[in-house]
């Protein structure tokens, strides 16, 4: 048996495959039976909009782009965060026909000149015609490089404020967050010095730098070049809808990007209508959805496919309300359940992992909760259990969860619920999707591997009427590969699969590297065997250069799941060691890590994956674990733990009796 002979179908009993209509994604949405038009759409800082007023909001905008000149396949580049706007204004270039280009608005770097180049280069290499942005965005992004936009042929601007959709009493809910989240960072970071913000301090702080930006922002857009219009006189002066609806599911309405870990810029990509209505269609034929009126948090940004698709858009499919957040402190996610109590979560494993952590959950009913879906990412499943047995003691019924899937698959592409939610799993392909396992080694094309021993471990190729057409303007952005009549993208990610056709997800394929003796490392291989040691709760290792050996070693970057000695980790250290490799006759001496850096968080991406690129970056500093091993032809001869004493060892090459000179020097101090 192989991958592609789809023994998980068997979960999906009763399933017919639906036709996909011909139209886009808006109109889809509209005659959905689960939207009930006097339902909540949307909710933001305590102002609530119905599916009626929200889709009447969605035709204004298709009304504004439209006499603004917005043709069919015209590209709207958007630096926007999830305000009810960028929803509706999606929405109505969706209807038109035209194609919304979502990018990271938030700023890279403190240099004004570096973010405003990323974004020119993005908005030449995508061909956008139109901008709408955060008017902070504007003045700190695209004010800069007016001119150079011009000359691109780009004429309109609109500016959005995140206030537009507030009322009087979300601005009291808005500057409550952010006296709230002051004392929150200042307890988390024990910082009992730092001036506590009052109500009335607060209200003047807010009221002044509003006023500030206004001048600003009055200013600038009376000196620009450009057309640049507030979106809030624009509703104003739109009195009647008036533009032409197009129908055609071909068209690509949508260009979101990964988050940057696998290259140095974020990569386009693009989505038909056909592509967002067959996720839509399979997200709920798997029971990925939410009841009707469920309240759930749209935290997950526009930019991600997975925020799009997997949040914003299957909520209103679902017919539930979507809890508008633009920015949150994400040490503080627990924050934002204590406030709105929701009825669904989407978040990444780092929020959820986190949760029993939050004090101010502590006492909390928590009954409320129904739904908890992680992606993005995995947990180990010592969390995953760690956290069910918090939320059955908080008084919530529910079980998280958890969705796999890429950006070139509109973010889900498989899903563990019900009888296939094994712990670390990550459940079994949608029901229109195919996932083959295929040799990792062979770049050219797709060759499968059949099951052996009740299981196979491989790439994962992914086959859905959801994937990508990969293409941005006759660049191919994402390549497909053909077997056995279907088309397939490959996801560089190295999964398993069992005899049931439950996935399980091990690790990004392009994380292998070469120690300096030329033997191939594969962090995968290495994490999966250290996790299993019982004092650690999360492992990424990496390559670092070792001068000594003039080439790459591994070095493991682990969290520790309760505070401990130095004296303790070197033990922990040796467990490893010698229990989870040495002992252990699927691995090689070669895989033991020569280093060891214990950590109480490991970093994450802007998307909360963890960030290996950021840890090779780090490199060493001197105060890890060191693990020496001495190898013969045959067998291990000596291993070596210990923790230098003096901070740095000098750089370039050592000799063998250098090296122990410095062991001695090290020990007498």
């Amino acid at each position: 048996m192989k991958s592609k002979d789809k023994p998980w179908m068997k979960f999906y009993e009763g399933y017919e495959k639906e036709e996909y209509p011909n139209t886009n994604v808006t109109d889809f949405l509209r005659n959905k039976k689960e939207v009930k038009m006097n339902n909540i759409a949307t909710e933001y800082y305590g102002r609530k909009i119905s599916y009626d007023e929200h889709f009447y909001n969605v035709d204004i905008a298709s009304t504004i782009l439209s006499e603004l000149g917005v043709k069919v396949r015209d590209n709207i580049m958007y630096l926007m965060p999830n305000v009810p706007e960028t929803g509706q204004l999606f929405l109505g270039a969706t209807q038109i026909g035209a194609t919304s280009d979502f990018i990271d608005p938030r700023p890279d770097t403190m240099d004004v000149v570096a973010n405003s180049k990323k974004v020119l280069e993005l908005l030449k290499y995508e061909k956008a015609k139109y901008i709408v942005t955060l008017d902070m965005c504007y003045l700190g992004m695209l004010k800069p490089i007016e001119n150079e936009l011009k000359d691109l042929g780009i004429e309109n601007i609109i500016l959005v404020s995140p206030s537009d959709s507030m009322n009087t009493k979300g601005k009291l809910s808005y500057l409550s967050d952010v006296i709230n989240y002051n004392e929150l960072k200042n307890i988390r970071n024990k910082n009992n010095d730092v001036e506590k913000l009052t109500w009335f301090k607060a209200v003047c702080q807010n009221l002044q730098q509003q006023n500030k930006q206004k001048e600003l922002l009055d200013a600038a857009i009376k000196t620009s070049p450009l057309n640049v219009y507030k979106y809030s006189d624009l509703l104003c002066d739109c009195k009647t809808k008036r533009f032409e609806e197009v129908k055609d599911n071909s068209l690509v309405n949508y260009i979101g990007h990964t988050s940057g870990t696998s290259g140095a810029r974020p990569k386009p990509i693009t989505s038909t209508n056909l592509n967002g209505i067959s996720t839509l269609v399979q997200l709920q034929q798997a029971d990925i959805n939410f009841d009707e009126g469920d309240r759930v948090l749209h935290v997950l940004p526009y930019f991600a496919p997975f925020g799009m698709f997997d949040n914003y858009l299957l909520n209103i499919s679902s017919g539930a309300t979507n809890i508008d957040v633009p920015a949150f402190e994400i040490n503080e996610f627990g924050y934002l359940i204590k406030k709105y109590k929701p009825n669904g979560i989407m978040g990444t494993p780092a929020w959820v992992a986190a949760l029993p952590s939050c004090p101010y959950l502590q006492d909390m009913d928590l009954s409320f909760l129904k739904t908890i879906i992680y992606g993005g990412d995995s947990m180990t499943p010592q969390d995953e259990e760690r956290v069910n047995k918090w939320l059955r003691n908080h008084g919530s019924c529910c079980v998280i969860t958890k969705g796999y899937g890429m950006s070139e698959i509109m973010g889900c592409g498989s899903y563990a619920q019900a009888n296939y939610n094994n712990l670390g799993s990550i459940g079994i392909p949608l029901p229109d999707t195919t996932f083959a396992i295929v040799d990792p080694s062979v770049e050219d094309r797709l060759v499968e591997l059949p099951l052996v021993g009740g299981k196979v471990i491989g790439e994962l190729a992914m086959s859905s009427p959801s994937v990508t057409p990969g293409v941005l303007y006759d660049d191919v952005i994402v390549p497909h590969y053909e077997m056995d009549g279907k088309s397939y993208i490959r996801t560089r990610d190295i999964v398993e699969m069992d005899s049931d056709g439950i996935f399980y997800h091990q690790a990004r394929k392009d994380r292998s590297f070469a120690r300096f003796d030329g033997f191939k490392v594969k962090p995968y291989e290495i994490e999966k065997e250290i996790l299993k040691n019982d004092n650690v709760s999360k492992v990424c290792l990496v390559e670092y250069f070792d001068e000594g050996k003039r080439g790459n070693m591994p070095i493991c970057h682990v969290v520790l799941n309760k505070e401990t000695t130095d004296e303790e980790n070197i033990e922990i250290v040796r467990e490893i060691v010698y229990n989870q490799i040495i002992g252990n006759h699927d691995m090689s001496s070669r895989q033991i890590p020569s280093k060891f850096k214990i950590r109480t968080e490991l970093p994450l991406t802007k998307n909360s994956k963890v960030d290996f690129k950021s840890l090779i970056k780090e490199g060493i500093d001197g105060t890890e674990i060191n693990v020496d091993v001495t190898e013969t032809n045959l067998a291990v001869d000596k291993i070596e733990i210990y923790k230098k004493s003096v901070k740095y060892l000098p750089k370039g090459i050592l000799s063998c009796k250098m090296v122990k000179v410095y062991k001695i020097l090290e020990e007498l101090s």
